[in-house]
């Protein structure tokens, strides 16, 4: 099925509520630890509850859950190892805590990037069996058996009881961008020139869902083996909404001259089409509509055309002429002191941005039906950029 399908009852229930959700499931994964501890009574059970509790508090996806677990227990194990290792081999208790000053040291050297939090586990789990090198290593396999508990509780937890998905996370921030970079733009286009409107707050809410959408790449990657395929091209979709966002806060600093209105509405009526293709972009990611919409062949060069046709008709009067006396020439660096633009240059610099805004919103009809395309399965030849024939 795919990314962009309607969204199942039960998935959409989950989805909203799950703040509380994620909370019940918390609860439960403690409750199954407590139970066992009841039963069983292994020594230092505390870890696994401290455990399921690190992983699961502020990762509510399954796949966000899955990587953190797996990164905690490689950590955990590659620690352990190294520190029953040291106490079991080594005597001298200089020599055992410099091995792990050092080993420390390089994991602190060595640990950046996506599996950063293995690293830290690795180095503090060093430490815990390590302890005061008192050579009583069955504290340290304990420790690492109760953390390992946690994990596998904290896994089954998230991905068998009201599993929460980060695709529909990812899909809800993609929609949540694009509606509001199409609403800044359609209000834009209906205000009058030299409006004073401020799209500061959507603009903002627009960017904070893409920044949500890029920290939702590695659970992305443990749920969805088409979207591990695409994760460049989920990289590619975040920075092109940047870009549609940065060109969409060029607009309210536009200033108009009366002279240029005739021209201005030319080009908003040319602009108004990219509020629409925005608009039923975000309807297809919304799943309320099954098939990707199509755009106009060669979009970016069609408004193009337009564009110069509606300045070629615009009445454009220099302000600077070659053949003028000493005084109009004085008089033209006058108004060109007191802040009057020509119209051509402002003419010319809006028209440029609604070009540029056209290649943006074709860029993310071609990512988005990439997407749907490989989770329909059709052969990779089929893989066009969304447009019309």
């Amino acid at each position: 099925m795919s990314v962009f399908a309607p969204a199942s009852p039960f998935a959409d229930f989950i989805y909203r509520h799950f703040r509380a959700i994620h909370a019940l499931k918390l609860g439960l994964a403690l409750l199954i630890a407590v139970t066992i501890n009841a039963i069983w009574s292994p020594p230092h059970f505390i870890w696994s509850m401290v455990t399921i509790v690190i992983i699961m508090m502020s990762l509510p996806q399954v796949g966000g859950a899955i990587e953190k677990s797996l990164q905690r227990a490689v950590g955990t194990c590659l620690g352990s190892a190294y520190g029953v290792m040291l106490v079991a081999t080594i005597d001298s208790y200089w020599l055992i805590m410099g091995l792990l000053i050092l080993a420390v040291s390089l994991i602190c050297f060595i640990s950046a990037g996506r599996y950063s939090y293995a690293y830290l586990v690795a180095g503090f789990t060093i430490i815990i069996v390590v302890g005061d090198a008192n050579h009583d290593t069955s504290e340290a396999l304990w420790r690492t058996a109760n953390i390992l508990s946690g994990c596998v509780i904290a896994i089954l937890v998230s991905l068998f009881i009201f599993p929460i998905k980060a695709k529909q996370d990812w899909r809800s921030q993609l929609i949540h961008a694009i509606d509001n970079m199409a609403e800044v733009l359609a209000q834009h286009l209906k205000a009058p020139a030299n409006h004073d409107l401020d799209f500061r707050a959507k603009l903002e809410a627009a960017m904070k869902a893409v920044l949500t959408q890029k920290k939702l790449f590695f659970s992305l990657e443990w749920e969805s083996k088409t979207l591990k395929k695409h994760k460049v091209l989920l990289s590619q979709l975040a920075n092109k909404q940047v870009r549609l966002i940065t060109l969409l806060e060029l607009l309210p600093s536009t200033r108009w001259q009366e002279e240029d209105k005739d021209a201005y509405l030319q080009i908003n009526a040319v602009a108004s089409e990219l509020a629409f293709y925005l608009q039923q972009l975000a309807e297809f990611v919304a799943g309320k509509a099954q098939q990707l919409p199509t755009l106009p062949e060669c979009l970016e060069q069609e408004l193009q055309h337009r564009l110069q046709l509606a300045l070629a008709s615009a009445p454009i009067t220099s302000t600077i002429e070659t053949s003028t006396t000493t005084a109009s020439t004085t008089d033209s660096n006058a108004a060109a002191t007191d802040g009057e633009v020509p119209q051509g240059f402002a003419l010319t610099g809006y028209s440029w941005l609604i070009y540029q805004l056209a290649i943006a919103v074709e860029a993310l009809y071609e990512d988005i039906a990439i997407i749907e395309i490989a989770y329909n399965k059709q052969p990779a030849s089929q893989i066009t950029s969304g447009k019309a024939d």
